[in-house]
């Protein structure tokens, strides 16, 4: 089976021939055609059409079993959007400059931009704990430097708000299920990662903010792992001994490593889509790149205190995009914030088998059905390659035909990848494509049981066919669908007709609906790059402005066929939208330009969509940088005492015949904090796990005694015998190993 590669601007896959297997616009033509030199293959007809199908009264009601019916949480988070977005669709007057259209795309731009900028930082950073913060210090002295270092902290929050707006947007959608959970699944996987990566980011900058970063991670360690000693003895001993720079040398590696995995899920998320959009639209790319160095110079990033290992951070800035968790240490809010955040990630990552999509039941009463999948009717296919070069989703694949038939490949189906959408429906006028086991023709059953009712309820009235998508039948269309077909508009009888998808039309059965006794036709779908199926809205206006075949025939070009691409909950306008007029008696109205799916864009709108990007950034910036204070300074010290291997320093303290067991034993005025036995198997292997005790206390002078008690005799080696004043905020540490002592407390 030979697989051939679907490539957006071929209108054929290869190996297809024109005048044997479909109509198609010759390679030397401008997309737009109307003109004297349109193709001579429009009149080439298949054994079975669109325009000749048979009509099997009452089958028209079993449409319904290719419609989805979406959850009603989803319905509802779908219409707070919506109303949330409304205001800037007017503001800016198209729908297509909605950048909540173009959240993924915009990830990967942002993506792009915190590469380049991590790069060019990369250069001027230094190892060690000193070397880091100075170098990090430093970039602030040139315009450049500080300007990249802004745009790549801000391009990194930008992308967590981003990706979490687009997976919200593939929640409601409900885009997740099928041949789709896997780029659902790495879309989770891949906004942990670069949560993972900016919180990295942050402590590489080795400043008060870092450290509070680093205890968070210690209390991780301490909770969930028996790492947290030996993790919290190698950075102390590091720094007493200057060695600090391998610390930021692995740290950095980390943070590079992240963001290549982060990189390569990307390509993971999309792999599975056809024609995949990489970057949005050029507006929007300027726009981005614009705002974001215009912010950074405004409002560049500012520098907090080093980090300090014997003194607690007073106070940072928080950004809680990536440190939320911050504000939750050192009290009982953070197991609950973590296992909350745990329970939802899991629910979310099973979501896609946790759930199932429903079609909408059946007109006899049967219970909600599976949404049916892509089925080639054998027979009827001539191999023309048009609904595997239309399928978003790479569900079709044409392979070598080998029987009586004269045509040279054979359209095959894979159901495991296909979503359901019907947009190979609609790009086959052989009729030869159909979802589940009915054939094709319950499309124009459909269409044909409608307009016999219309006419026999409304025999006096115009009657206008309305095509919309299943996401404006749960929205703006829902009220005129609960009314008595048909709805009245104005003077005309207007009857609905809900497909899975606009792409779903095949451009000839709207024509049969006007041969048929309809005034016209009408097409309501859904704004550019907002379609639930990626690219059925597209295809759908491609083919009745004659872009993409199959399209309408030439000689009804200018047929009354109009289309509204319309936010669902937009619905009602675009219904009341009125017919194109002609300019004069002897012209006729423009039905074509009534279809356009994108519209000129004025530099007023551009000036408002820029405005717009400001402020959402301007409010990311202030939002990320929030005082923060921890309450824990005003009234707490900390002790930490470490001993690198207890039974060698035993061992170096009591040289002759030691006793063992022995106990290890931290006390505060005679109170014991921390003790540790050693027992004789600890001591036969002569190492045992580092002796690491830490506690918060009150402030005030403290006797402090650290030291061995050997049994059974109970003999005392003390290691430590002192009086130490504790101040707020102290940290008071030492670290004992067999050739002494290394001490910093204050």
């Amino acid at each position: 089976m030979s697989r051939f590669r679907k490539k957006e601007e071929l209108e054929l896959l290869p190996g297809a021939v024109l005048e044997e297997d479909c109509q198609t616009l010759p390679e030397t033509l401008p997309p737009m055609v109307g003109d004297d030199e349109a193709d001579d293959h429009d009149d080439h007809e298949h054994d079975v059409t669109w325009t000749a199908v048979s009509h099997n009264t009452g089958s028209g009601n079993l449409l319904a079993s290719w419609q989805r019916k979406p959850a009603s949480w989803a319905v509802w988070l779908e219409r707070l959007t919506l109303w949330l977005e409304r205001p800037f669709n007017k503001l800016t007057g198209t729908p297509q400059l909605n950048p909540f259209y173009h959240t993924g795309t915009i990830a990967v731009l942002l993506t792009l931009v915190v590469g380049l900028t991590g790069f060019y930082i990369f250069l001027f950073y230094k190892y060690g704990y000193e070397e880091s913060y100075l170098a990090v210090l430093r970039m602030n002295d040139q315009v450049f430097t500080r300007t990249m270092r802004a745009v790549h902290r801000y391009a990194s929050g930008a992308l967590v708000v981003t990706t979490l707006l687009h997976a919200y947007r593939t929640l409601f959608m409900e885009r997740f299920r099928g041949q789709r959970w896997l780029a659902w699944v790495t879309g989770i996987v891949l906004t942990i990662i670069i949560w993972f990566a900016g919180v990295t980011g942050y402590w590489l900058v080795v400043d008060a903010r870092a450290q509070l970063i680093t205890d968070g991670f210690v209390r991780f360690l301490r909770s969930f792992t028996p790492w947290a000693d030996r993790f919290v003895l190698w950075l102390t001993k590091a720094e007493f001994s200057g060695e600090t720079w391998p610390i930021m040398l692995i740290l950095l590696t980390l943070h590079v490593v992240l963001f290549l995995v982060v990189a390569y899920f990307f390509y993971l998320h999309i792999r599975r889509l056809s024609r995949a959009k990489w970057l949005p639209d050029i507006y929007l790319v300027i726009g981005t790149m614009l705002v974001l160095v215009l912010v950074a110079i405004v409002f560049p990033l500012r520098n907090l205190p080093a980090a300090n290992s014997v003194r607690l951070p007073a106070s940072i800035t928080l950004d809680p995009l990536f440190l939320f968790y911050l504000p939750a240490e050192g009290g009982g809010v953070a197991p609950w914030l973590w296992g909350g955040l745990l329970l939802i990630t899991a629910v979310a990552t099973l979501l896609p088998w946790l759930t199932k999509d429903r079609a909408v039941a059946e007109a006899t009463g049967a219970k909600s059905i599976g949404l049916p999948v892509v089925n080639i009717v054998m027979d009827r296919c001539t191999g023309c390659t048009k609904c595997a070069l239309d399928c978003p989703y790479g569900a079709i694949e044409m392979v070598e035909r080998h029987d009586d038939k004269p045509h040279k490949f054979i359209a095959i189906a894979d159901p495991k990848l296909c979503v359901s959408c019907g947009i190979c429906v609609g790009s086959c006028d052989g009729v030869a494509v159909s979802l589940g086991d009915s054939l094709p023709e319950l499309l124009w059953d459909a269409v044909a049981m409608r307009l016999t009712m219309a006419k026999a309820k409304a025999p006096e009235q115009p009657i206008r066919v309305v095509f919309t998508c299943d996401r404006h039948a749960a929205q703006g269309a829902r009220p005129f669908l609960a009314q008595n077909s048909p709805v009245m508009v104005a003077d005309t009888a207007v009857e609905i007709i809900t497909v899975p998808c606009v792409g779903t039309l095949p451009p000839d059965m709207m024509l049969r609906a006007l041969d048929a006794g309809a005034h016209d036709v009408q097409i309501i779908g859904c704004p550019p790059d907002d379609c639930r199926n990626r690219e059925g809205n597209l295809w759908a206006e491609k083919r009745i402005t004659r872009q993409r075949v199959p399209r309408l025939k030439r000689d009804r070009a200018n047929a009354p066929i109009t289309a509204a691409w319309v936010a669902p909950d937009d619905f009602s306008t675009a219904l009341n939208r009125p017919l194109p007029v002609a300019d004069s008696p002897a012209s006729k109205p423009d039905f074509m330009s009534a279809r356009r799916m994108f519209s000129d864009i004025s530099p007023r709108s551009l000036v408002i969509l820029f405005v717009m990007m400001v402020v959402v950034l301007l409010a990311q910036v202030f939002l990320t940088d929030l005082p923060f204070s921890s309450r824990q300074v005003l009234n707490t010290a900390v002790i930490r005492t470490m001993v690198d291997n207890p039974v060698a320093a035993y061992d170096h303290l009591v040289l002759a015949e030691p006793e063992r067991p022995f106990t290890l034993r931290l006390e505060l005025d005679g109170e014991i904090l921390t003790e540790q036995t050693y027992d004789l198997a600890a001591y036969a292997s002569r190492t045992a796990d580092p002796f690491v005790a830490e506690h918060n206390i009150a402030p005030g002078a403290y006797h402090v005694r650290l030291a061995f008690v050997a049994a059974p005799s109970g003999e005392v080696v003390t290691l430590i015998d002192e009086t130490t004043e504790f101040e707020p905020g102290d940290i008071w540490r030492v670290v004992y190993e067999p050739r002494g002592f290394a001490k910093n407390p204050k």
